[in-house]
């Protein structure tokens, strides 16, 4: 089912920092050489998307944002042949051209190839003017197109509401656990923020068989949520060290993951370090913030800095290995859903994810099933 032409879908207009959003009908490009398009049943609101909608990140509006997404397939560009349509697919932000020096060395999430939607939305308005194609995903809307190397089939067993987190922040925090800092067994983390992206770095820790697991966070619900999902201990900001060093004997952390924008989490955060400990920024914060280090502990330590784009992962890989995890009840995906909020409604999602009080809320999709209609 190849060679469609455009459709018309329904969408969450962002027109500027601080405005309401606006339910609009977008025209939707058909998928050219290696896209597909894919109908969205579930997409989850991420911190990167508030980060727009309120000023911390520049972007064009008018711009459609959502970008931790699940759907089905219905239509393939050509030379697509990873999935198939009415394949149930992850839809993610990382897209790799699979032949930049970046790619042929697996880190996806670098890619420098000059790919065709790099260049250009498939998104406009009635009147023909571009909408940007938020996180080049777009995905609070009925339909996407994107790259083909941005979705990774999974199988019907699997909630569209659970594989749409492994579109970015599980995806995020399990892979900067295990594809970033390569946490191992007995290794002791510190895990400041306790977000969708932190407890995902909790749940991948404790996958990892890291022990202590000690969880940071001011909200006391959000400490009780790290905890379940296994976490060995849980404080507020101001008495981490004191938590930490009790229940190692005396030691810092291994790692320190920092999974929060917010920019008082990083000013501390090496101070948890132990000798050849790693300190992982995963969280991105709001542009223009700088942190002072001390390069001279630094060294002497041993310690590193690493940065965790998207968890250092590569969908075909990483998606498949957080299925088979879920589905033999060793990643809770489903506990992480919050909850749940029409297109229609997404201010409203956008407004709990904002308050802190959510783990995960999801724009969900009341579709009929496409393929099944465009084939009769």
């Amino acid at each position: 089912m190849s060679g469609s032409d455009e459709v018309k879908v329904r969408a969450a207009v962002s027109r500027g920092v601080g405005m309401a959003t606006s339910i609009e009908e977008l025209v939707l490009s058909a998928p050219g050489v290696d896209e597909v398009r894919v109908a969205i049943d579930a997409c989850a609101v991420c911190h990167s998307d508030l980060m727009f909608l309120d000023g911390g990140w520049s972007t064009d509006f008018p711009v459609v944002l959502g970008h931790e997404a699940a759907g089905r397939v219905l239509d393939l560009g050509e030379g697509v042949d990873n999935v198939s349509v009415g394949d149930r697919v992850v839809v993610s932000l990382i897209r790799a051209c699979g032949t930049c020096r970046a790619c042929r060395r697996g880190h996806d999430v670098a890619c420098t190839g000059d790919l065709a939607l790099r260049n250009r939305s498939p998104l406009s308005d009635l009147n023909g003017e571009p909408v940007t194609h938020g996180l080049g995903t777009a995905a609070f809307a009925e339909q996407v197109v994107v790259h083909r190397s941005q979705v990774a089939a999974f199988p019907d067993s699997v909630p569209f509401e659970a594989a749409a987190l492994l579109g970015c922040g599980v995806l995020t925090g399990v892979g900067a656990v295990t594809n970033t800092a390569r946490v191992g067994e007995g290794d002791s983390v510190v895990v400041i923020g306790c977000g969708g992206v932190g407890l995902s770095v909790v749940q991948g820790a404790r996958l990892a068989g890291a022990d202590p697991i000690i969880a940071v966070d001011p909200l006391v619900s959000k400490q009780e949520a790290a905890l379940k999902f296994g976490a060995t201990h849980a404080s507020g900001p101001d008495d981490t060290a004191e938590r930490l060093t009790g229940a190692t004997g005396g030691r810092l952390a291994d790692h320190v993951f920092v999974t929060t924008a917010a920019p008082g989490a990083f000013a501390g955060a090496a101070s948890l370090l132990d000798r050849m400990g790693s300190l992982v920024l995963v969280g991105i914060p709001a542009e223009g913030l700088t942190v002072d280090i001390d390069p001279g502990v630094l060294a002497v330590a041993n310690q590193k800095i690493l940065g965790s784009k998207m968890g250092t992962a590569r969908l075909a890989i990483d998606v498949p290995r957080l299925v088979d995890q879920y589905l033999a009840g060793l990643l809770d995906l489903d506990g992480m859903v919050t909850s749940r909020h029409s297109l229609d409604d997404i201010d409203t999602a956008f407004a709990e994810a904002r308050s802190g009080e959510v783990i995960r809320t999801v724009v969900v999709f009341d579709n009929a099933d496409p393929v099944a209609e465009e084939a009769l």
